[in-house]
């Protein structure tokens, strides 16, 4: 009998869902599904370090390499390219080949681009450093889409809001203990040393995926293999479930018929994803901005490298408590109305930064109040997306929006650079980048008064058929 730990998939949370993972949603969590969000949490948390390194290290890369400002912005962007790959054409495979197998290759993906980083030298360019982001955002990309399937169904609903927010969160988690104890270590090893710890970190997360990460419930109800009702009974004992005789009806017939990208936009649920990427990919362009530029940008106002690590603790800080308080007021109110109140503060507050300026320790507490705001739209989209979609489609889904917002995230810090390099000031340029995420907010306002008109319009045929 194979193990829990093959494959890999979706929620519970959002309809329709197969019986098996619909009662469990509404039942105490047991140790085996705590494991589960302990293990993805975890993996997030890698995913921060990985993400955020550039933004503490790139003083020191600007410096050892003497490029520009523009230059530096490719290779900001090169995590975000890779990501955009991975979400968008590696993660879907997911839904093929298994979450808890894609997750295993996912984080040896981003051990390997974190091993090419730091053969880059002043006589080689940047270009090693390029294709290690790229690279390690492929593996990134598709980790993310991965575990936010599998806590969506894994989590309990009363605190499914609550744990999604510090999936969010632990991004954030990541870049904090990064610039806490990598970042002020550049200064006397080297910038190459962050690589060498995101190395040696991944290769031990491909190990705990391995062995800990549980396979996906809704995955081996759907998937339909030889072995997936023995495989799906041996994890229910272990959540002290009773085992079923059969694997339960599907819900899925129809991805099956049109396939899974097919299904993300056809339809009523296509609409939902082409406002969700249109958001997203506005959110990212502020939220990337923001993470790449701030710590920078105060760092060379100020000629003091060693200021970018403190800016990196300043935001990550306030991501870490904004997504906390996200998440505990979205246990009790609509997560698709409390967002768009959330991005339209993060609008003012990091245009706020800007114009505040590069002083210490303004900009220190004017960067942690901007973040608090901002860093609870990541909360938001990761905890609606998953909900849009049916089982067999909700990688692919999840990865699509993600991968194709992130866009938005690519064009961030090149676009960012450039602007810098053509004299913009911090308070023109933040102010700027702010404005996406207004748009962000009213994409999220549409797809609410979508959804609530789809559920008002089921009632009315239902009673027109009885």
């Amino acid at each position: 009998m194979q193990s829990d730990d093959d494959g890999g998939s979706p929620p519970a949370v959002a309809p329709p869902s197969p019986p098996v993972t619909d009662h469990i949603a509404r039942e105490k969590m047991s140790g085996l599904q705590i494991r589960a969000v302990v293990v993805a949490i975890g993996l997030v948390v890698l995913d921060g370090y990985d993400v955020s390194l550039t933004s503490f290290s790139a003083p020191y890369i600007e410096k050892g390499f003497g490029v520009s400002k523009a230059e530096l912005g490719l290779v900001m962007s090169g995590a975000l390219i890779g990501m955009l790959v991975g979400s968008i054409i590696v993660a879907p495979l997911a839904d093929r080949i298994g979450r808890r197998r894609m997750g295993v290759i996912s984080a040896v993906t981003i051990a390997v681009g974190m091993f090419i980083g730091p053969f880059a030298t002043p006589d080689t360019g940047t270009w090693p450093l390029v294709v290690s982001r790229i690279v390690t955002g492929v593996g990134v990309g598709s980790l993310v889409a991965v575990v936010g399937v599998i806590l969506a169904e894994y989590t309990g609903k009363r605190i499914y809001a609550l744990v999604m927010a510090v999936f969010a969160a632990a991004i954030n988690i990541g870049g904090l203990l990064g610039a806490m104890i990598v970042g002020p270590m550049l200064g006397a090893y080297g910038w190459q040393f962050g690589w060498w710890v995101g190395f040696v970190l991944s290769a031990i997360a491909a190990v705990a995926t391995f062995a800990f990460l549980p396979e996906s419930l809704a995955w081996l109800a759907e998937g339909r293999r030889p072995d997936s009702l023995q495989r799906l009974n041996a994890l229910l004992a272990k959540m002290h479930r009773p085992a079923l005789e059969a694997l339960p009806e599907s819900d899925s017939k129809g991805v099956r018929a049109k396939g899974s990208l097919r299904t993300v936009f056809t339809g009523r649920t296509g609409f939902y994803t082409l406002l969700m990427v249109v958001g997203y990919f506005a959110y990212m362009l502020s939220f990337y901005f923001m993470t790449n530029w701030a710590p920078s940008a105060v760092a060379s106002a100020n000629q003091n490298p060693a200021l970018a690590p403190q800016l990196v603790i300043a935001f990550s800080i306030g991501g870490i408590l904004g997504n906390v308080v996200f998440g505990y007021l979205g246990g009790k109110l609509s997560i698709r109305v409390l967002a768009p109140v959330f991005l339209v503060l993060a609008t003012a507050t990091l245009s706020l930064f800007g114009i505040a300026g590069p002083d210490m320790p303004t900009a220190w507490w004017t960067l942690f109040q901007a973040s608090f705001f901002v860093c609870a739209g990541t909360a938001a989209f990761y905890a609606i997306v998953p909900t849009l979609y049916p089982t067999l489609a909700r990688s692919t889904g999840f990865g699509v929006v993600i991968g194709l917002g992130r866009f938005g995230g690519i064009a961030a810090p090149i676009v960012g650079g450039a602007a810098f390099d053509a004299g913009l000031g911090m308070g023109e340029a933040f102010t700027i980048f702010a404005l996406p995420m207004l748009v962000a907010g009213l994409s999220i306002v549409a797809l609410h008064l979508g959804l609530r008109r789809s559920a008002g319009r089921a009632p009315e045929l239902a009673g027109t058929s009885a």
